[in-house]
């Protein structure tokens, strides 16, 4: 690439963030350094510089910090200073994270802001927060201390996801919503008339729009943007009007994923039916926004469906096992998925792009995909990639990640993606191939190759393209290792019948196959969404949002919209 084609991420909400934590901690998994890149050729490996930038902090040292702006309710950053850990006048606790306590330590602060022309001795007031608990993964963390082996409980612990961030953030990426303090309860900012509102305050607009703004003056060749949010509650009309703004402003791609939480929501002073409502109604307002605004939008959960699963029946892969409604668990789930999926355009010397991306999976306007992932693979310990394709005949490989959505094997576009496959796994060589020099696909010298072939012989009338990297998902610390069942190998590949891993070792890290799908079985997500708005009393509804403006003209529009949306998807022959 003459330039770097940088792209800049967005998190509106807090399972948002719970998936961007996930998200970066895989990045920097991944980072290599040293001769480790020499293992595997260099157009394989992700380049890191269009997900992330290059600083200098005022301690004259170099840092690598994710493009990012995060945007979450108050409460929600634990221990982390808004400002982040590696600039300004952030001062990082003693070895035994003890407090400050009232004296020295105080003393030298107010000091140190004197001096630095911050304020005078008569306008200073110098006051220490009460403590906040940290997580022990963090503890041991601030001090390069983190045990592999160790097991922190994170699935038990974590109250939020600064408790198993890995990832160090630039002083611009965090934002908190002044007022709003988080409630494990209730969705605090609760409809998308209020996130709109949000957007329309003068401070919080103007900070944001700056900071996109410094982000975007730093890029060399901006090819678009990542945007995470919370569709359930506000957080679905801060991000669409951001998103509008980009549009206005920018003009780039943009890869929108609206994320539902893995657990029943509710909201304040609503009942059950009434959080119904309010669900439904932000859902679809949403869905309108993004259907004129984005490149594509990919609605992603690890739930069946939304709708009615008082149950919350989850997704199952196979291999794998995770309590449904734990924030932790299921955002690394989401995270592993985004990660792979999007690897194509993020490849060194890929001619792939964010927008020829979305574009060979939306034809006519089709702009909702539908997600699915194997993870991990499937792939048994010492069994060649041709076999296992042969073997799952009309067997589906992927699971489905977006609610209520199955695109079927018939008339499909996608984008798959596979990763942490070796080449030498592909097939055996010519004197000891077997009945393998009888398959079609022995022809095949590649990954991405052997994936085409298989789509296109078992999807008909489908269009697939296929894309591969050697670089396996990282399942190490602080990623739920503990979701892997025994009949894993530590490499993430399958062990024959009953065998099982020896107890106490973990899955470090495993081969993955993910895809981004368009068909008009996509439609049906948008009748099962369309179905829910009968049962909405918008006059409720008008009544629990009037102080945020809910009208009934820009409802049924938004209705009208949906249902000329879901036209698009009716034509079974088209590609």
């Amino acid at each position: 690439m003459d330039h770097t084609r940088e792209i800049l991420t967005f998190q509106f909400g807090t399972y948002a963030n719970y998936v961007g934590a996930h998200f970066w901690n895989q990045q920097e998994a991944n980072f290599r350094y040293g001769d480790e890149g020499e293992q595997m050729a260099e157009e394989q490996l992700p380049h890191n510089d269009i997900l992330y930038r290059e600083g200098l902090n005022s301690h004259n040292r170099t840092t690598y910090t994710p493009r990012l702006l995060s945007v979450d309710l108050a409460g929600t950053l634990a221990h982390l200073p808004m400002a982040g850990e590696l600039y300004g006048n952030f001062v990082q606790r003693d070895v035994e994270l003890l407090p400050f306590g009232t004296g020295e330590e105080l003393e030298k602060a107010r000091q140190r802001a004197e001096e630095s022309g911050v304020s005078t001795s008569q306008q200073l007031d110098v006051k220490e927060e009460p403590a906040i608990e940290i997580s022990e993964y963090q503890r041991d963390l601030m001090k390069n201390a983190v045990a592999p082996e160790k097991n922190y409980k994170l699935a038990e612990t974590a109250r939020s996801w600064a408790d198993f961030l890995y990832s160090r953030y630039h002083p611009r990426t965090l934002n908190v919503l002044p007022g709003l303090v988080r409630d494990p309860q209730h969705q605090i900012l609760s409809t998308y008339s209020a996130g709109e509102d949000l957007w329309k305050e003068t401070a919080f607009n103007d900070d944001l729009t700056d900071r996109i703004r410094l982000y975007i003056e730093e890029c060399d060749g901006l090819q678009g943007f990542h945007m995470l949010f919370d569709i359930d509650d506000g957080f679905g009309g801060l991000a669409t009007k951001c998103l509008e703004h980009l549009n206005d402003e920018y003009s780039r791609a943009s890869f929108v994923v609206p994320l539902h939480y893995p657990r029943a929501t509710s909201y304040p002073q609503a009942d059950s039916r009434l959080s119904h409502c309010i669900r439904v109604a932000n859902t679809v307002l949403s869905y309108q926004q993004l259907s004129e605004q984005a490149t594509m939008f990919t609605p992603l959960s690890t739930l069946e469906t939304i709708w009615r699963n008082t149950n919350l029946k989850s997704r199952n892969l196979s291999g794998m096992y995770w309590q449904a409604d734990n924030l932790y668990q299921t955002s690394a789930v989401l995270a592993a998925f985004l990660d792979t999926a999007t690897m194509s355009y993020r490849l060194r010397d890929t001619p792939e792009s964010l927008m020829r991306f979305c574009e060979r999976v939306t034809p006519s306007g089709r702009k909702m995909t539908a997600a699915g992932m194997a993870l991990p693979l499937g792939l048994g310990d010492g069994q060649d990639l041709i076999e296992f394709l042969d073997q799952s005949g009309d067997h589906a490989l992927l699971t489905q990640l977006s609610p209520g959505c199955e695109p079927g094997t018939s008339y499909v576009i996608q984008s798959v993606t596979a990763r942490g496959i070796p080449l030498e796994r592909l097939k055996r060589p010519r004197e000891q191939a077997g009945d393998q020099m009888r398959m079609a696909a022995y022809g095949c010298d590649s990954v991405s190759q052997m994936l085409q072939l298989y789509y296109q012989c078992s999807y008909h009338g489908s269009v697939t393209n296929a894309a591969a990297s050697p670089v396996s998902l990282k399942t190490q610390l602080p990623f739920p290792f503990e979701m892997f069942g025994r009949g894993i190998t530590p490499s993430g590949f399958r062990l024959p019948g009953e065998a099982m891993r020896e107890q106490g070792v973990r899955v470090d890290s495993a081969p993955v196959l993910a895809a981004l799908q368009n068909s008009t079985k996509l439609g049906e997500h948008l009748d099962s969404l369309h179905a829910q708005t009968h049962r909405v009393q918008l006059a409720k509804l008008q009544a629990y949002s009037s102080n945020s403006g809910l009208e009934r003209d820009e409802y049924e529009t938004a209705l009208d919209h949906l249902l000329e949306f879901r036209d698009l998807y009716e034509d079974s022959q088209y590609l």
